[in-house]
């Protein structure tokens, strides 16, 4: 039930002893107080009704209709004249005020319970006792109606609400506590008050695990030699005001948007589901990145051992081509000196012939100076592809991070940039046309002293086959031992600057190194988040589906079914309120309000009383007290 409509129901019947409620303008208006005497076990034993007829168009004759017996007028000297239930007051303008005896049973029937120790007892044997005690009010609504509730015939009651109270002595008892009520103490006594609404728990067809609403009162207390004063309890049929009836059309808006939270709710379900996939993707992806950089990293470990050896055989060359230079000018200036010695030229030339197959060895042989040549231009092409492939995977893993939600302020995104850009500037050194120029002019140089080696043993044959034709093979020997010259020295310089660019390869090498190892270390944490993240998806997308099935779906299907069965219950029993107007009897046309104070008698020793039935009087200042 509507917390809102909970909260008045309970105010209103504590209130409405004390304050009437908007009625129409009709004739007039009949206002009814039914007092009932019931003894210790809740039966009535005397029925007086207090009635006050509202003269509001102040006419001089009024009438009424009522069943009781022995009316009295106690206010006044207004006078009636009676024909079976129709009564005619000569009002003179005034208000009318009468009281009369009833018979009828009354709408709420009270049956009391005491207990003690947790044992039933009768009244008469609880007096005087001492013990725990609990008397229990239990009301029962006899006013049952059948209705309809969308098309269906449904048995609701009439809504009473009971609003019972009673004083008790400090000195007799403590420990005071009521259900659903109020204990006030202060100080020498105890006020008692409890509500209970008979009936209400059916007609509004909500189960007590939802909601429990008690047709009983509950009165517990520690006492010593017990007795009980009388216990007073106020009825009345008015539960909900006109304006509690405005929630529901705010509840008719509800039940329009329903229907879109259950619809986002699977909106979300379905997100979350889609959240779950992408991050076990995202999860897979960077399990299988993560490996291709342990790949990465052991490549780049291997280049950096394997350029360890191609630098050191860069500073092998760089100093052989420094002794090919000396060596090449001593042989041309032997050659220089051969020309003028020709009277020697046998014996010379046979040693020239000797030393130049040995040059020409060590220069064209399988691990001579053209070979190795060839070998660190191939060393340096796989170097340079190995750093290409390196720059496209590490760019595309930084492309990959950001598109996962990095920024350019990372640790991680800036670490590879880093890298990118020591690799890139060191293929910009192995690729540049300086680079390159330098790399040819090596293998300018290395070609020509090939060239010339071949040339020179060549030549040295000829001569050593043939002196006969001397002059001319000792111009080609000094042609080839120029050229042989020229090509060494470009083979030192070449190799001087060779050597150069390797140191800060070498250097760049053992940077990208570190700088790999350290990614591959960061890329192992990023894989074990995508990990977490992918487990934590998975959690959330099971949470909302669980959310959405135990939670929303249920909601939904209440407000559409329960509540909206509940809302046209409480606007029913608003109709079965203001239809129960009258105890007795009220002419068509006039209005009518009416309601119970029902008087429990006291439990009271024997020694001070044999129980007997209070008497009870009902005059003009008791109707003033009560009204």
């Amino acid at each position: 039930m509507n917390k809102k409509i909970v909260s008045k129901v309970v105010s209103g019947a504590l209130l409405c002893s004390m304050i009437g409620y908007t009625v129409p303008v009709f004739a007039y208006t009949k206002d009814e107080t039914v007092y009932s005497k019931l003894d210790v076990s809740g039966s009535c034993y005397k029925t007086i009704v207090s009635t006050h007829i509202k003269n509001k168009e102040n006419e001089d004759v009024v009438k009424d209709m009522s069943d009781l017996l022995d009316i009295k007028n106690t206010s006044g000297d207004e006078t009636y004249i009676q024909d079976g239930n129709t009564f005619t007051w000569k009002a003179n303008k005034n208000d009318i005020y009468y009281q009369g005896e009833s018979s009828k049973d009354l709408p709420i029937e009270c049956a009391i319970k005491y207990e003690l120790d947790g044992e039933e007892i009768s009244p008469e044997d609880i007096a005087g006792k001492s013990g725990n005690v609990k008397i229990t009010l239990q009301y029962t609504n006899k006013e049952e109606r059948m209705v309809d509730i969308n098309g269906k015939k449904v048995k609701m009651y009439v809504p009473f609400v009971v609003v019972a109270g009673t004083i008790i002595k400090n000195e007799e008892a403590s420990n005071v506590q009521v259900s659903s009520g109020k204990v006030i103490d202060d100080g020498t006594k105890t006020i008692v008050v409890g509500i209970a609404m008979p009936g209400l728990q059916e007609s509004l067809g909500v189960s007590k695990k939802d909601i429990e609403i008690s047709s009983d009162i509950e009165i517990m207390m520690d006492v010593k030699d017990f007795e009980s004063n009388s216990i007073i309890s106020f009825v009345t049929p008015k539960v909900l005001d006109e304006e509690d009836l405005g929630v529901f059309d705010k509840l008719d808006e509800i039940y329009g948007q329903v229907n879109t939270l259950q619809s986002s709710s699977k909106q979300i379900e379905e997100g979350a589901n889609t959240l779950k996939d992408g991050a076990i993707t995202y999860s897979e992806k960077s399990k299988e990145f993560n490996g291709a950089m342990n790949q990465v990293s052991e490549g780049v470990s291997s280049i950096n051992s394997n350029y360890s050896k191609i630098d050191s055989g860069i500073n092998s060359l760089n100093v052989g081509s420094s002794s090919l230079v000396n060596g090449v000018q001593q042989l041309n200036s032997g050659i220089n000196e051969l020309e003028t010695r020709l009277s020697s030229l046998p014996e010379s030339v046979s040693q020239l012939y000797e030393g130049s197959t040995e040059l020409n060895l060590g220069v064209n042989s399988e691990n001579g100076l053209v070979n190795g040549i060839s070998v660190l231009k191939g060393s340096l092409d796989a170097t340079i592809k190995t750093l290409s492939t390196n720059i496209t995977t590490l760019a595309n893993t930084k492309n990959q991070l950001l598109e996962a939600g990095y920024t350019e302020n990372d640790e991680i995104i800036i670490n590879l940039q880093k890298q990118i850009t020591i690799d890139t500037t060191t293929l910009t050194q192995l690729t540049s046309e300086q680079s390159q120029a330098k790399l040819n002019a090596l293998d300018k140089g290395v070609t020509s002293i090939s060239q010339a080696t071949q040339k020179l043993e060549q030549g040295l044959g000829q001569l050593n086959s043939a002196t006969s034709q001397l002059p001319t093979a000792l111009t080609q020997l000094a042609d080839g031992s120029k050229a042989l010259v020229d090509g060494s020295k470009t083979l030192q310089t070449g190799a001087s600057t060779l050597k150069s660019g390797s140191t800060s390869l070498k250097s760049g090498m053992k940077k990208l190194d570190v700088s790999t190892k350290e990614l591959t270390s960061a890329n192992g944490q990023l894989t074990d988040g995508a990990t977490t993240i992918a487990n934590g998806a998975t959690d959330l997308a099971e949470g909302i589906y669980t959310f959405n099935r135990d939670g929303i779906n249920k909601i939904c299907n209440f407000m559409k079914n329960n509540v909206k069965n509940l809302t046209d219950r409480i606007e029913k029993l608003t109709e079965l309120s203001k239809d129960y107007n009258n105890f007795t009897l009220l002419n068509e046309g006039n209005d009518g309000e009416v309601k119970f104070v029902m008087i429990i008698d006291g439990v009271k020793k024997q020694q001070e009383s044999e129980q007997i039935k209070e008497s009870v009087i009902f005059d003009k200042n008791d109707v003033e007290e009560n009204k």
